[in-house]
């Protein structure tokens, strides 16, 4: 791992910016001049104030002080799905990440654990009872005021696992806190997922009493074109309520395919299939 002086400097010089020009205000030349020469960490503020000016998010930050190597959270979650839903080896994979809850107490695990199982119940068809599990998160999040990217996903694509009162009970709520974030691209990303997860539930138990809110609300969060894909699923959501054939999931799934999303269009196709049966 890089300490943060050498890694700073290697940033600052890379980028043409001098000592002083980095610190500008804030700090002291000499503070930076230290840090730097002696290879030392810093304080989290001026740490974040620096990589501010320097155009540097601290995710990147974390990606370069670990020389490029993936964290071990990264490395569990990498190849995901395809753990997962293998055959054969599926089922420890998902025993080693809740044995991994059990020993850190991290719900990082449990949420992948949580969320591989759900995988495996859709497209594998596997018995799942996660009971226990979905009281643990309803407690977690309870006592959590600060919700940050990661108690959204968690919430998000736990959905699954909360019964139709408590998600309707939770909608507005989990909404205008979502909503303090659109700002972040990556958090209005994870908003069109909740609600794509949220209209797909509400097709597959066939409560369709917040359907109208979560299609309007779709709507509303895809009028940038850079969230085109959630405004095409509004529209393909939107026929299938109104039990129109206006959506041609023919030709899209030809548009996504030439494009190479092929996993893409074959989940078009699915949930037509599902959902129009």
């Amino acid at each position: 791992m890089i300490k943060d002086g050498k890694l700073i400097r290697k940033l600052r010089k890379e980028r043409n910016i001098t000592q002083e020009k980095l610190v500008g205000m804030h700090y002291s030349r000499s503070t930076l001049a230290r840090i730097e020469s002696e290879d030392l960490d810093m304080r989290t503020e001026m740490l974040i104030n620096l990589l501010n000016r320097m155009n540097v998010s601290l995710e990147e930050y974390q990606f370069y002080k670990h020389e490029n190597l993936l964290s071990k959270k990264d490395e569990a979650r990498k190849n995901f799905i395809d753990k997962v839903l293998n055959l054969q080896t599926g089922d420890s994979y998902l025993q080693n990440l809740h044995d991994e809850y059990l020993q850190s107490n991290d719900f990082y695990y449990l949420y992948l654990y949580c969320l591989g199982k759900i995988l495996q119940h859709k497209v594998n068809k596997k018995a799942i009872d996660l009971t226990k599990e979905s009281q643990i998160i309803k407690e977690y999040l309870a006592k959590i005021e600060t919700w940050g990217f990661f108690e959204f996903a968690l919430y998000a694509n736990s959905l699954y696992l909360f019964n139709d009162e408590f998600i309707e009970q939770q909608y507005s709520f989990v909404l205008r806190k979502m909503n303090q974030f659109s700002h972040i691209d990556k958090f209005k990303h994870l908003k069109i997922r909740f609600l794509l997860n949220s209209i797909i539930l509400c097709f597959e138990r066939n409560k369709l009493s917040l359907l109208d809110q979560y299609l309007s609300d779709l709507f509303e969060s895809t009028m940038d074109s850079d969230y085109i894909l959630g405004r095409i699923f509004w529209r393909f959501f939107t026929d299938l309520k109104n039990n129109h054939q206006l959506f041609d999931t023919t030709l899209t799934y030809n548009w996504l395919h030439s494009l190479g999303y092929d996993d893409l269009a074959n989940n078009f196709l699915e949930i037509e299939q599902m959902f129009r049966k």
